[in-house]
């Protein structure tokens, strides 16, 4: 539904008597966190920039208080000259636009002089008013003309020269803002901010009230943004009952969320009814009676799948989200599709290749990677692994040219624009990310390769697969063609995907796909400590840093947490930059286990964006003032923390600002690639400042130097695969720094939760 260009506030004065109904409108958002903030009622004076597509706003209007000039932004609903509206939010000063409000909210309030009624009426808000006929208006009703719109608006017929037709088009105008004006009061009361609101307003229109009364959790559903948890506060404010079947449904689905971003593909009923416990406050009995019939509804409507599955021994109901059980199966079917159809590769051939690539080669291929090239070269589906320092790229490098010179196209890519970039370098071939190789177009959010439309190519070579999630394997596997070849590269023993799935595991653990894990670490990465503690890591064991020698791991322990932030300001101010010649912006990440608390990536990234990067203006955050999204300054490092398919920007990519609040609020970025992407004010909430990352997040990348805080705070955090990951992230020097013991408990904790997946055991049917 299109909006109405006029302001969808402003007719709630046209629905009350008085401003007794302003006072309990302003006190009844008291309760939505609008405690701490400050409030003034104002006359819009002019709308100096409105953006239609997102609402920001940029309003010059006139405190009623003092009669002073004020600047105000925010998420505002459609505005115009002359209208009143109480103001919420916060003051700030802007290092070139000065002094600002940033409003939160904005309350309609009725003006209460006729200069201002007239003012309003001028504006040409109401259709079929002029400036005339708001003068007659205003000079035949005085200080009751709001209330005469709405309770008696035939009364506009004794004004003259207003006829039946006039009258009739500004009483339908009048009503049309009114009932819009409504929604929006509605949402206010219930703790929805303006932004929100007006996503709504575009989904719903006017039914909105009628909706979201009915059934509030579909806001979780249609509305980005909100969550069930959001959704559930409204629920109680309008008085759906706890145990209601909505609620019920709403927190299932809101659950098996959750479970996929810990990267679980199904939940069981047992599962599902004990998560609710803590969600819904209702007791375990009480869910046992409720849930089953809930997920039944739920199964009907093909909202969830069940399937019976062996797991741990017994037999157990799973529940899962439609597109996952379909990307499990399309996965498996895939594969057993390619190994269908065994490849004769001449092996005579190849072996004499492999022969000449030795003679010429500056370090020949190992036994073992030599018959990795064999294995690829007769697999329709074929898996390379091993850690670091292992040959594994330069086993990729042969299998690339022996695939060129058997006079076969290769196509090389990779989950991210990072992991894409590096497989291009060491590669010396054109490669590129999973989304641009299967052509994702925005509009009809799917790929342009699929199944019905595959991809031209004799073999396609994914590098970093450990990061494929379970939609991806599946979308570049529809688009394999029958005749092709698979090439999947990765270290199994990273941590797995962001997404739901485990699929390079999974492929491994199924002993159908062929696979080669390279062991032996050749004599050159042995002289590194960072490859020589890896490999220690991964097989249970806490290495011994050497603190007496330069080593490219190091260790500096300390205790606190203060100590080890003001070790890391050390490091990137004098040590790194004056001694080794790194820059400590571009060359040097810090990887944190977590994002919360002292060493968490935020408190470090408003420290170091502060040391790094300060504001060139000299203005300093408030003290004890958390980080917002957008507080961003050209040259900040910032990281892409969410799937953006219409700006072609993924979770985990890495760039840098180029210039912030271009055209009325915009922020452009500079990737990788080199590609800039310019971000709309509502879309900078995907953006993180990335002076420290999460491990999670660093997956596919490398960094000349990687400092890793490691600290018992982190105790919950800390274990091996996430270790192992940030310590083979860096390229030439790995800094640990905090306590010892940290790393040890880290290297003895194997027991990080495994994905619950079924995708190894579909593929063993499916290949017997």
């Amino acid at each position: 539904m299109k909006l109405p260009e006029e302001n969808i506030f402003e007719n709630n004065r046209g629905h009350r008597s008085d401003n007794r109904h302003d006072d309990e409108t302003m006190a009844s958002l008291g309760s939505h966190g609008m405690a701490g903030k400050e409030q003034f009622h104002a006359e819009v004076e002019r709308v100096t920039y409105r953006n239609d597509e997102n609402g920001w706003t940029v309003l010059k209007v006139r405190n009623m208080e003092d009669q002073a000039l004020v600047t105000v932004t925010g998420a505002l609903p459609p505005v115009q000259d002359g209208e009143h509206l109480q103001l919420i939010g916060r003051w700030s000063s802007h290092s070139t636009y000065g002094r600002q409000f940033k409003a939160d909210r904005a309350v309609p309030v009725r003006p209460q002089t006729r200069a201002a009624i007239l003012r309003y009426l001028c504006s040409g808000i109401i259709k079929g008013i002029g400036d005339k006929t708001a003068e007659k208006i205003v000079n035949h009703f005085g200080l009751n003309t709001f209330k005469i719109l709405d309770e008696n608006p035939g009364c506009l017929l004794q004004i003259p020269k207003i006829g039946k037709k006039k009258s009739s088009e500004i009483i339908e105008s009048w009503k049309s803002q009114k009932s819009i004006a409504d929604v929006m009061m509605f949402l206010n009361n219930h703790g929805i901010t303006l932004n929100y609101g007006m996503k709504i307003i575009k989904k719903y229109g006017e039914r909105a009230i009628e909706i979201i009364s009915a059934n509030p959790y579909q806001l979780a559903i249609d509305i980005t943004g909100i969550g069930f948890i959001k959704a559930d506060s409204i629920a109680k404010s309008i008085g759906i009952a706890p145990d209601s079947p909505e609620r019920i449904r709403a927190a299932i689905i809101y659950q098996m969320l959750q479970a996929e971003e810990r990267g679980h593909c199904f939940q069981t009923t047992q599962q599902i009814t004990e998560l609710l416990q803590a969600t819904l406050g209702l007791t375990a009995l009480k869910l046992e009676e409720l849930v089953p019939a809930q997920l039944a509804i739920l199964a009907s409507s093909g909202s969830l799948l069940t399937e019976p599955m062996r797991l741990a021994d017994q037999n157990v109901t799973s529940h899962w989200r439609p597109e996952l059980m379909a990307a499990e199966y399309n996965i498996s079917g895939a594969i057993a599709r390619l190994l269908s159809r065994p490849i004769d590769p001449d092996n005579i051939r190849v072996d004499q290749w492999i022969l000449r690539y030795n003679e010429a080669a500056s370090a020949p291929l190992s036994p073992d990677q030599a018959e990795a090239l064999r294995c690829a070269a007769g697999s329709r589906v074929y898996i390379l692994t091993g850690g670091p320092g292992v040959g594994k790229t330069t086993t990729a490098n042969a299998i690339i040219r022996l695939f060129k010179a058997m006079g076969k196209t290769v196509l090389l890519t990779a989950p991210t624009g990072r992991a894409a970039q590096r497989l291009g370098e060491v590669s010396s071939e054109k490669a590129c990310t999973i989304h641009r190789l299967l052509e994702w177009q925005p509009a009809e959010a799917g790929f342009a390769r699929n199944e019905s439309n595959q991809l031209k190519a004799d073999v396609i070579i994914c590098d970093e697969s450990s990061m494929l999630d379970i939609r991806l394997a599946d979308a570049l596997l529809s688009a394999t063609p029958d005749h092709a070849q698979v090439v999947f590269i990765g270290d199994v023993d990273q941590l797995p995907s962001v997404g739901p799935g485990n699929v390079l595991r999974d492929m491994i653990n199924s002993s159908r796909v062929p696979c080669t894990k390279l062991r032996e670490i050749f004599r050159q990465a042995a002289t590194s400590s960072i490859i020589r503690h890896a490999h220690e890591i991964n097989e249970g064991l806490v290495p011994n840093f050497v603190t007496d020698v330069p080593t490219d791991c190091q260790f500096i322990e300390v205790d606190s947490s203060d100590e080890i932030r003001s070790v890391i300001r050390t490091l990137l101010t004098d040590v790194l930059p004056n001694k080794y010649n790194f820059d400590p912006i571009r060359d040097v990440q810090i990887l944190s286990p977590m994002n919360r608390g002292d060493l968490g990536t935020q408190s470090l990234n408003q420290d170091l964006q502060d040391l790094l990067n300060p504001d060139p203006k000299g203005h300093l955050r408030e003290e004890g003032t958390q980080l917002r999204s957008g507080d961003f300054r050209a040259g900040d490092k910032v990281i892409q923390t969410v799937n953006n398919y219409e700006l072609q920007v993924f979770n985990g990519d890495i760039g840098f600002v180029k210039a912030t609040n271009v055209e009325g609020g915009k922020t452009k970025v500079v990737f990788a690639d080199g590609r800039m992407v310019t971000y709309e004010r509502d879309q900078i909430d995907s953006l993180r400042l990335a002076y420290a990352i999460t491990i999670h997040k660093s997956q596919g990348s490398e960094f000349p130097v990687v400092i890793l805080p490691t600290s018992m705070q982190h105790y919950v955090m800390l274990q091996r695969n996430l270790i192992y990951t940030g310590l083979t992230r860096s390229r030439k020097l790995a800094i640990f720094i905090g306590a010892k013991k940290a790393v040890a408990h880290a290297v003895r904790n194997n027991s990080s939760t495994s994905r619950q997946t079924y995708l190894a055991h579909r593929i063993q049917q499916d290949i017997s």
